[in-house]
């Protein structure tokens, strides 16, 4: 999979190869053209004409309605080279200016309410994401189609975990890897079980936590992205100490270190020092 991802990102032309780079940093699960060009800052008709090629490529896929999506692990790769290509001040100021195009409610429907309401988790504006998802999710159980509509309830469930209302969110959250399984989207899977994993961890459930967080890592095992199989171990590691398993939750973090180490991310140097205070 990352080897058809790889040759299919050297062949792109390098704008092209920018704009993909900078859409894995975007929040939302879908964007049109507009976020796109605000992202890349360049011109809307610029910004179609590079969809366009890297829709030829297979990077990314028709959302309808003139939106396009990052299908399945393509999104992380894009994260992990625009690590490697561009530069800290690049990829923040692309965030910031995206966040706030969101933000502006450059969007209309179901799909702005949800990049408003993901890019308000981003902005940590919980009670305001909540609001805006609830909407979102009201919007698409009208008139989108299932992935959308479990996707909405993902997001809202991730807002009300913010806000304390943890209940709900697991009843949101509960039937949600299932029913992605019934897509053949294991991608979503792995999302929907890593929240439901935190939120079990939140009501204090830690077994039933690691329980959810080891169905996400195989799932991302597959993929092969080297930070989220990290991320995953992270998830692991919290499950672990909340049990009071120092032992598994050191071997948790060791892994977590060694995959953080084969991306260019700051993981690794924050978890090196969780790691040392671990045994002091």
């Amino acid at each position: 999979m990352r080897a058809k991802f790889e040759d299919s990102y050297r062949a792109l032309p390098p704008d092209a190869a920018r704009l993909l780079r900078l859409l894995g940093l975007q929040p939302g699960d879908d964007f049109g053209p507009a976020a796109a060009a605000v992202l890349a800052d360049v011109p809307e008709a610029g910004a179609r004409d590079l969809l366009r090629t890297l829709a030829e490529h297979g990077l990314v896929a028709d959302a309808g309605g003139g939106r396009y999506r990052l299908p399945g692990p393509v999104g992380d790769y894009a994260r992990e080279w625009s690590a490697r290509e561009d530069t800290e001040q690049e990829r923040d100021a692309a965030l910031h200016r995206v966040l706030d195009h969101y933000l502006a409610g450059a969007a209309s429907g179901e799909a702005g309410l949800q990049a408003e309401g993901l890019a308000l988790l981003h902005r940590e504006r919980w009670t305001e994401a909540a609001g805006a998802l609830e909407e979102g999710l009201r919007l698409a159980e009208r008139d989108g189609d299932r992935r959308t509509v479990l996707l909405a309830r993902h997001n809202l469930a991730r807002a009300l975990l913010e806000t304390g209302a943890l209940d709900r969110a697991m009843r949101l959250l509960g039937p949600l890897p299932d029913e992605f399984a019934a897509l053949s989207d294991d991608h979503d899977r792995a999302r929907a079980l890593t929240t439901l994993g935190e939120a079990y961890l939140r009501a204090g459930r830690p077994v039933a936590a690691t329980n959810f967080f080891g169905q996400a890592l195989e799932i991302v095992r597959g993929e092969e992205s080297a930070e989220r199989e990290g991320d995953a171990f992270v998830h692991i590691a919290d499950a672990a100490r909340e049990r009071g398993d120092a032992a598994a939750e050191g071997a948790a973090l060791d892994r977590a270190i060694t995959l953080y180490q084969q991306v260019p991310t700051p993981k690794a140097d924050q978890l090196q020092r969780r790691r040392a205070d671990l045994n002091p």
